[in-house]
Formats: C-alpha cells, structure tokens, sequence
C-alpha cells in the first residue's frame, strides 16, 4: 500500500488485474449501507484505527474491487467494547464510490462494513478512499499516520 503525501487521509491501492475473484458483497443503499463484513482476497484495507473515544471501538477503509474491475469502497466498524454503541459517518473515494453512512447502534462483540456503490475503475488505476466514523457523536477521519 502506498499513501499519497497530499491526502493523508487515503488509502491507495493499484487497480488489480482481471483476473481477481469477484467481490462477494453488494453495493447497499444508503438507507441500508451498515452490513456484515465478510473479506477476501480482493479486499485491500488499511490498519483498524482505535476511535478516540473508546480504546474498543476501531475502524478501518477499505477499497474491494472484482474481476470486472468493478471497485466500491467500505467503511469497517469493530465493536470490542461491552456495551452498544452509536455509530455513523462516510465513506469517500477518488473513483467514486461515495456514500454517508447512516446513523445506527452497533451491538458488543459486532462488525460492520458501510459499503458504498460499486462503480468501474478499469485497470491500472490508482484507487483511494477516506473514512470518517462518528462514534457516540465524535468524529474522527481515518488517517495514515
């Protein structure tokens, strides 16, 4: 992975050959964007983050793309906390594959993925995406650093 000195904040992954397996999750509307997260080899992710308020509660972006080169961004949520949390926010990219993510509790014990739309990125593209989770009502932006 490389990360681009002026967006700190992106996550970026070259465009994979054609021949990598077809992502197994969907695109989801924005209503219905928080889903379970099952990764695989086309996922590519940065390290989880631990959110400022809460040591248990971490986050990460990732960039899945699929034989098609078909590319969607995601917004990983870990809930390792004892109680139930409130959670929200975006996920960005620079192909875009945008969505806000919207407002919902993540239970002890879960994560979830807020997946934004699947678009085409044809091959040797640079991909990138930001992430911002609002946890309990504080954000905080994924970074590099």
């Amino acid at each position: 992975m490389l990360f681009n000195a002026l967006r700190p904040k992106a996550l970026l992954v070259a465009a994979v050959a054609a021949g990598t397996l077809a992502a197994t999750s969907a695109p989801a509307s924005a209503a219905q964007n928080w889903q379970t997260v099952s990764t695989n080899s086309n996922w590519t992710c940065s390290a989880y983050k631990q959110h400022k308020v809460s040591n248990n509660v971490n986050f990460k972006v990732c960039i899945v793309v699929n034989s098609n080169l078909d590319a969607q961004a995601v917004l990983v949520v870990q809930n390792n906390a004892s109680v139930a949390v409130s959670i929200g926010g975006e996920v960005t990219s620079n192909f875009g594959s945008d969505v806000d993510c919207a407002a919902t509790t993540l239970n002890p014990g879960f994560t979830r993925g807020c997946f934004a739309p699947t678009v085409g990125v044809g091959a040797g593209q640079i991909l990138g995406t930001d992430g911002r989770l609002r946890l309990n009502g504080v954000d905080e932006w994924w970074t590099a650093s």
